[in-house]
């Protein structure tokens, strides 16, 4: 198998390229590529994805918000306020009219239990969502004079390097899919963007890497950035306020840590959580992929096949973001040399990620046997969701084209269920549905459900731990189902549609 999807996907603007001289080439950081293996093209092409990606920035660079203070202490507790921005200059932002955003800075706990510093930020809906006398879901007329409930959204690949935080997207990475959406129906959003996104060094220079797909260090991010903005916006927010937790992809996989940290170091108010195609064990994941894809032909494989596999770099890389002596030596010379010397310098996220490693088969990304490593096993049960207990209610939703396989999410609810039998726990599976449509497919559920359960007399579940439902769509057939997240708010040519994964 030579090329994923999401390579051809890419390597098909290779002769648009081929036309243009000079595409950004005032891009300064660029200019700071060594590379070995990544020739004239391959740089045009990390050229014009970091170029691209920094007009969909707020912030080119990064602003000095996410600078930390000099009063930072690695011995200060998880959950205090760094700094706070009450009102965020939306210039830059595509948020909707009505809506405001806040960002705050605080501190948390990384998967080696070391304090470090995080963003986030906060969307204000106009007012808050509240029920009515009978108990029914209703918005408020009130304005502000009310308390708001509170969705803690857990966001999906963005990239590895502080640039990519969502908090410093224009559109704040996921804009009317969920966070948009969610404030405009009166709920305020509260969002980290994980430690080693957005902030990116600590006051004396060192960096922090962001430890990419390792749930429970980002499930701390995610409830430490509900103690923070609590503490930052006491008349808006309670102590013990509503919220449900929430997340997709990644953030699927760090809402599902969120709901098992909660029955270990609860945060008060919790109210349930939803995980949307999440990743539960993803080294497991990767080595039925490549058991599979070693046996059946290329055209034969289902999408969550060549999607996994492709994300290898960025495991060798997260693996080394928590055991730094392990140093990326899964990765093959040219993924060494295109991730440290090409994406790093530019500090380039998921698209320009693609693009990089766009001309690499698969089989060049890592070297064999990879997730057979001592450092990385370890690794893999140090982050991995499911099997273990949880705090419900959590409703998982997937879709059954999902680049995550729906088998391996049937397998974590059902070895959640073994462990924590008295919890609720529901499965909704959408048929036809792929990793980004499903979101939108399923929108009324999850919307009902979290106002449901913020209505406190109503907010638990039916108690059964195990439950699997199936959705079946109207012209599922005629719908869209893009690979990429972004399709649906802007329409790009062919050959630029590696945009819309960012």
């Amino acid at each position: 198998m030579q090329l994923t999807l999401l390579q051809k996907h890419f390597s098909g603007i290779f002769s648009f390229l081929l036309l243009t001289e000079h595409i950004y080439a005032q891009n300064a950081s660029a200019s700071s590529i060594q590379s070995t293996t990544c020739g004239e093209q391959c740089q045009e092409l990390a050229r014009l994805g970091s170029s691209w990606e920094q007009t969909q920035h707020a912030h080119s660079p990064l602003d000095s918000f996410y600078s930390v203070p000099r009063t930072f202490s690695s011995s200060a507790e998880p959950g205090e306020l760094l700094r706070v921005e009450l009102h965020t200059n939306l210039t830059n932002y595509t948020v909707p009219s009505g809506l405001t955003m806040s960002r705050i800075m605080y501190t948390s706990r990384d998967l080696n239990g070391t304090t470090v510093p995080v963003s986030a930020y906060i969307l204000w809906p106009y007012t808050p969502f509240v029920p009515s006398e009978d108990g029914k879901p209703r918005r408020s007329s009130k304005g502000g004079h009310s308390r708001f409930p509170l969705v803690a959204w857990a966001h999906g690949t963005a990239g590895l390097f502080p640039a990519c935080a969502p908090s410093n997207y224009r559109s704040l990475q996921y804009h009317f899919m969920v966070p948009y959406n969610v404030a405009l129906e009166g709920f305020a959003v509260i969002a980290p963007d994980y430690a080693g996104l957005g902030v990116g060094h600590l006051p004396n220079g060192d960096s922090i890497r962001h430890e990419y797909l390792a749930g429970p260090a980002a499930a701390n991010d995610l409830a430490y950035a509900i103690e923070a903005a609590r503490k930052a916006f006491p008349e808006q927010l309670t102590n013990d306020g509503p919220f449900v937790a929430m997340g997709h992809s990644q953030g699927g996989h760090v809402a599902w840590a969120f709901a098992e940290r909660q029955a270990v170091l609860p945060v008060a108010g919790y109210r349930g959580t939803i995980s949307i195609s999440p990743l539960t064990r993803v080294i497991d994941q990767v080595q039925a992929a490549r058991q599979i894809a070693s046996s059946a032909p290329a055209s034969s494989l289902p999408i969550w096949i060549p999607v996994t596999l492709s994300i290898q770099p960025k495991l060798v890389a997260a693996v080394t973001a928590v055991y730094p002596s392990y140093n990326y030596s899964g990765m093959t010379p040219v993924s060494y040399d295109r991730w440290n010397n090409v994406l790093a310098p530019v500090q380039g996220c998921l698209p320009t990620d693609g693009l990089v490693f766009s001309d690499v088969p698969i089989e060049g990304l890592v070297k064999p046997g990879w997730t057979e490593d001592r450092t990385v096993q370890d690794w893999a049960d140090r982050v991995a969701v499911s099997g273990k207990k949880f705090r419900g209610p959590l409703l998982v939703i997937v879709g059954d084209q999902d680049v995550v396989p729906l088998e391996g999410i049937e397998q974590a609810v059902d070895a959640s269920c073994r462990v924590d039998s008295k919890e609720d726990l529901e499965q909704v599976t959408y048929a036809g549905m792929e990793h980004f449509p499903v979101i939108q497919a399923s929108r009324m559920r999850w919307m009902d459900w979290i106002k449901e359960r913020t209505i406190e007399q109503s907010w638990g579940g039916d108690g059964i731990c195990g439950k699997k439902s199936f959705v079946e769509g109207y012209n599922t057939n005629y719908t869209l189902h893009p690979i990429t997240p972004n399709w649906l708010v802007e329409a790009v040519n062919a050959e630029d549609a590696w945009q819309l994964a960012l």
